[in-house]
C-alpha cells in the first residue's frame, strides 16, 4: 500500500507489551474478558482504554506477548483490537536473555505498512523494543520505560549471589541495546527523574518526557475505616499493615516481614496483610513461619488456587489499614502508593527511584532507606503511636496521576510524532 493509499485510512496505534505475565505470575492464562487478566491486562491495555475516551482519531490495538502460548490469540472489545502473541526464551539454564516475540515482529513490519501507525512499545531493553526498532521504517516509535534503567545501575542492584548469572546478559544489553534504542526510538516515556537524566544521556533530553501510569481518583478516595473493614471481616479493634504488590524478589517484602516482631514487641495487635501474586509468595510464607508470625500476616489470596483480589475490591483494602509500606528494592513508580495516599492511607516507602516523587507530589509521606526492616519498623510505630491525621495534596497529585491527565499527555506525544511524519493532523 502506498502513501497516498494509507493516508485515507484512519490513524493507527499499536500499543505493544514485550514481557509475558508468566514471566511472574506462574498460573497466568489469556483469557477472553480482558478486564479480568491480572492488573487489567496490562498497563499499555489500561492506557488504550483511557485514550479511546479521550479521543476518537486514533484506531486502537492492544499487541501483547505470552510465553505460554502456542499460537495468536485475538479479541475485539469496545473497538479496541487485542492481540497475543507466543513469545520464545532467549539464552538457556544459568544465562538469561529474556524473551522474544518473532510472530509480533514480523506481523508488525506487516501492519505498519497498510495504514499510517505509530508504535507505542512498553519496556525498553526487551528484544521484542529492541528489534522492532531495527525491522520497522518510517513509522514513529515511542518507549514508555517501566523499571528500565542503566545496565551499570542494573547490575550494581542485583543481588550478589545473582549477578555474575546475569553478566552475559548486562554486557549483551549494555552493548546492543543501548545503541539501537538511542539511533531509532523517537520518543522515550519514563516515570521518574533518574531514569529521565539516564534516557536524557543516552538519546537526548528533547527525546525523553517524564509520563506515568494513572488511576481513577474518583475509585480511590477515603472512606469510613470501619465500613470497610466489616465489608472485608476484619477485626476493629486491630491494627493493621498493609502492602499490596506483585510477590517478587525485588519487592522488598521479606524486609517488611521482618519487621513485624519488633513492631508487635511495641503493639502486639499489630497485623500485617499482604494483597497480591507471584513467584516469591512460598518464600514469604516460609520466612514468616520460620519467625513464627505465620498467624499474625495475611496472605491474600491465602493460596495460589483462590481467586485474585479484583481492583475494585483494594480501595476496601487501602482504607480498612492503619499504615502502608511499599519496601521496595527497585520501583520505577509505586502505583500501589499512589492507590493508598489517593484514599488517604499514611504511607511509608523506601527511597529509591520513583517512590520519592509519591511523596513529592502528594505532599505526604515517610521514606526510609531500602533493606532496612529496622527502619520499617522504626517509621510504623511512629506513624501508629501517632495516630495524627493523614493529610494529602489530591489536587496536586491528580495532575500527575490521574487518568485522564495521563491519557492527555500521551495523545499530545502521539499528535506531535504523526503531524511530524505524516503532515497535517488535528
Amino acid at each position: 500500500m502506498n502513501r497516498e493509499e494509507c493516508a485515507t485510512l484512519k490513524e493507527r496505534v499499536i500499543l505493544a507489551n514485550t514481557h509475558s505475565f508468566s514471566s511472574f505470575l506462574p498460573d497466568f492464562r489469556v483469557q477472553e474478558e480482558i478486564n479480568e487478566l491480572p492488573y487489567g491486562g496490562g498497563w499499555h491495555i489500561r492506557l488504550a482504554q483511557q485514550i479511546a475516551k479521550s479521543t476518537d482519531r486514533y484506531d486502537l490495538e492492544c499487541w501483547s506477548i505470552e510465553k505460554r502460548l502456542d499460537k495468536e490469540f485475538v479479541i475485539n472489545d469496545d473497538d479496541i483490537l487485542y492481540r497475543f502473541f507466543p513469545a520464545q526464551c532467549v539464552g538457556s539454564g544459568r544465562i538469561n536473555l529474556g524473551e522474544v516475540s518473532w510472530p509480533l515482529l514480523r506481523e508488525l513490519r506487516v501492519e505498519v505498512k497498510k495504514q499510517h501507525s505509530l508504535v507505542h512499545l512498553h519496556t525498553a531493553f526487551t528484544w521484542t523494543t529492541v528489534f522492532a526498532s531495527i525491522f520497522i521504517k518510517e513509522t514513529p516509535i515511542l518507549v514508555q520505560c517501566h523499571e528500565d534503567r542503566s545496565l551499570l545501575q542494573l547490575f550494581l542492584e542485583t543481588p550478589e549471589r545473582k549477578r555474575y548469572n546475569y553478566l552475559a546478559s548486562y554486557l549483551l544489553k549494555g552493548f546492543f541495546f543501548e545503541r539501537a534504542l538511542k539511533k531509532r526510538v523517537d520518543c522515550f516515556l519514563v516515570l521518574n527523574k533518574p531514569t529521565e537524566r539516564y534516557f536524557s544521556r543516552l538519546a537526548g533530553a528533547e527525546k525523553v518526557h517524564i509520563s506515568t501510569m494513572g488511576i481513577d481518583f474518583s475509585v480511590y478516595r477515603r472512606i469510613d475505616k470501619n465500613r470497610a473493614r466489616d465489608d472485608l471481616g476484619l477485626d476493629s479493634s486491630k491494627k493493621y499493615v498493609l502492602c499490596v504488590a506483585a510477590m517478587v524478589e525485588r519487592k522488598g517484602l521479606d524486609y517488611l516481614i521482618r519487621s513485624m516482631p519488633p513492631i508487635r514487641e511495641r503493639l502486639p495487635d499489630t497485623e500485617l496483610l499482604l494483597v497480591g501474586e507471584g513467584y516469591y509468595k512460598k518464600h514469604l510464607q516460609l520466612l514468616a513461619q520460620k519467625l513464627h508470625i505465620q498467624e499474625k500476616i495475611h496472605f491474600i489470596p491465602a493460596t495460589d488456587s483462590e481467586p485474585r483480589v479484583p481492583d475494585e475490591k483494594l480501595p476496601l483494602y487501602y482504607n480498612a489499614a492503619d499504615v502502608f509500606v511499599l519496601p521496595s528494592l527497585i520501583e520505577g513508580l509505586g502505583v500501589v502508593g499512589i492507590e493508598a495516599m489517593a484514599c488517604g492511607t499514611p504511607f511509608i516507602g523506601t527511597n529509591v527511584e520513583g517512590i520519592p516523587s509519591l511523596v513529592e507530589q502528594f505532599e505526604a509521606g515517610v521514606l526510609i532507606p531500602p533493606r532496612d526492616s529496622n527502619a520499617i519498623a522504626s517509621a510504623v510505630v511512629k506513624v501508629l503511636e501517632n495516630g495524627a491525621p493523614f493529610r494529602v495534596n489530591r489536587e496536586r497529585a491528580k495532575t500527575y496521576y490521574d487518568w485522564h491527565n495521563v491519557a492527555k499527555k500521551n495523545i499530545d506525544v502521539y499528535n506531535a510524532l504523526f503531524n511530524r511524519y505524516y503532515g497535517g493532523g488535528e
